[in-house]
């Protein structure tokens, strides 16, 4: 294809405006500025991700400079990991599923993560396919627009070729973790293009090297309508129809998914995810999956009904990826919580077992030290297989047996 405006480039200067409320303010990757407008502190969510939000700063946090990426799509930019292990050995997690017939158990992960050795080895040990954290998302990706940074990318990607991995591409059309210059389009037919355009030079990438693409992720909020992006508010839901027209064009073997969350209980989001879906399938839009995140708590009394909501998505007809598990609970921890996490585990597990058209399990995450949980729900945490000095969980043994 051709790099003339989406050539991948680096190095853009630091912006000197103020960054907007909402917006990204900070890291790896990100070339913008660092100070949010009046009343906002540029908080750190994750190593790729830096947001601002109400509230006052006493510093401003450390950006960690964009890296230089100059290379056509036929040719890695980033460094290709050394593999200091072998893949699978046979008796991990996604080994076990895949003898149940099942395509993959997976973790997502990072270059960060993968730099430390624990996780490296348990990642080779236990896990099929690997689904980048953050690397993927359009701040991470297109912070300035057709300006490609795909150094994490083309890391994880390696990673996975050199071990014996898959990937599932996370994600390429969400409101979040959304570049200020995107959320400020106004017409619609810029968007479409916009849209069109990372969306192809993405794929293109990739092209042949992704097993599952999150394609569009989370469309709804949680009360069952269609959540109030620039995406919807400016072309409805044929945005869907354009981004996974996009993407079946730049490449037609990857299987297109819809993703989202809170999907595991009866509630009209569900019932309008759902409908959403089929009115999808009905007008020709070329998708093959679904995913249900499963960001769970511990004891919900939903879980227990996983089976239901599965097959709820699979009536779609479309295969059901359980795509971001863990299952958090109030800390500190005790033996009760502990009990019930492992049960929690095992029923979402067994429902995905038990239904011939969910081919997959990725837990978000490896340990509870590198977990999302507790920077984004206080007081909540300890929700992974493994704990933070990398050690199995009682919840690993669940779901290793689960899988016997």
């Amino acid at each position: 294809m051709r790099y003339s405006a989406a050539a991948i480039v680096a190095g853009a200067s630091l912006a000197a405006a103020q960054v907007p409320a909402w917006g990204q303010c900070g890291g790896i990757g990100f070339s913008g500025s660092t100070t949010c407008v009046s009343g906002y502190t540029c908080k750190y969510s994750n190593p790729y991700y830096s947001q601002c939000l109400p509230g006052t700063a006493s510093a401003t946090p450390t950006t960690t400079a964009r890296t230089t990426s100059t290379t056509s799509t036929s040719t890695s930019a980033a460094s290709t990991p050394t593999s200091t292990g072998t893949p699978s050995t046979g008796s991990g997690l996604d080994a076990k599923i895949k003898a149940k017939g099942k395509l993959y158990f997976g973790t997502a992960v990072d270059q960060n993560t993968l730099s430390v050795s624990q996780i490296d080895s348990i990642v080779k040990a236990e896990f099929g396919v690997v689904t980048p954290e953050n690397s993927m998302k359009w701040d991470s990706t297109e912070s300035t627009q057709g300006s490609f940074t795909l150094t994490g990318a083309d890391y994880l990607v390696n990673y996975a070729t050199t071990n014996g991995k898959k990937v599932r591409g996370h994600t390429l059309v969400w409101h979040s973790q959304l570049p200020g210059w995107v959320s400020n389009i106004n017409s619609a037919a810029t968007l479409t293009s916009v849209i069109q355009n990372h969306v192809t030079t993405i794929m293109t990438r990739y092209k042949g090297k992704i097993l599952h693409w999150d394609v569009v992720n989370e469309v709804f909020e949680d009360s069952g309508v269609m959540r109030n992006s620039v995406f919807y508010r400016l072309l409805g839901e044929q945005f869907l129809d354009i981004a996974f027209k996009a993407a079946r064009a730049a490449d037609p073997a990857a299987k297109l998914c819809l993703n989202d969350y809170n999907l595991d209980y009866a509630s009209d989001k569900l019932t309008n995810f759902v409908a959403l879906v089929n009115r999808l399938i009905a007008r020709g839009v070329p998708i093959d999956c679904v995913g249900t995140q499963a960001h769970l708590i511990v004891g919900n009394g939903a879980i227990p009904y996983s089976s239901t909501y599965i097959s709820q998505l699979a009536g779609t007809g479309l295969d059901v990826a359980i795509t971001e598990l863990d299952i958090r609970m109030t800390l500190p921890s005790d033996a009760t919580k502990v009990a019930q996490q492992s049960t929690d585990y095992t029923n979402v597990v067994k429902a995905c077992l038990g239904n011939t058209k969910c081919v997959g399990i990725t837990v978000w995450g490896v340990d509870d030290g590198h977990s999302w949980v507790p920077s984004t729900f206080s007081g909540q945490g300890d929700a992974l297989l493994w704990n933070s000095s990398y050690q199995k969980k009682a919840a690993y043994t669940a779901v290793s047996n689960a899988l016997n």
